[in-house]
């Protein structure tokens, strides 16, 4: 485990803040996940409720198979046209008193 570090900036407020802002992120994702699921099998069209109305649509985009590609260009051409960008990680832990 990573030493804890005397945060300057940072307070213990703002650490639990952003743990619970985290949690409701991840409960709201899944309720999302949910209601989707059902417009999907009800299809498309349009629904109203007491607030909001939504639209519901369905449309096709073509993606790019990068497992195929990497196999067609090979390992170094990847590496040569490949950039590395930094991305900030953040692993959420309970305190235990």
């Amino acid at each position: 485990m990573a030493k804890v570090k005397n945060a300057k900036i940072i307070t213990t407020a703002m650490v639990d803040e952003l743990a619970t802002v985290r949690d409701q992120i991840r409960a709201l994702t899944a309720r999302e996940k949910f209601l989707k699921e059902k417009f999907r099998q009800e299809g498309a069209g349009v629904y109203r409720g007491e607030a909001y109305q939504i639209e519901i649509s369905f449309t096709e985009r073509a993606q790019v198979d990068m497992d195929k590609v990497r196999e067609e260009l090979g390992a170094a051409w990847m590496a040569t046209n490949t950039k590395t960008v930094e991305i900030m990680n953040i692993r959420q832990m309970e305190v235990i008193a």
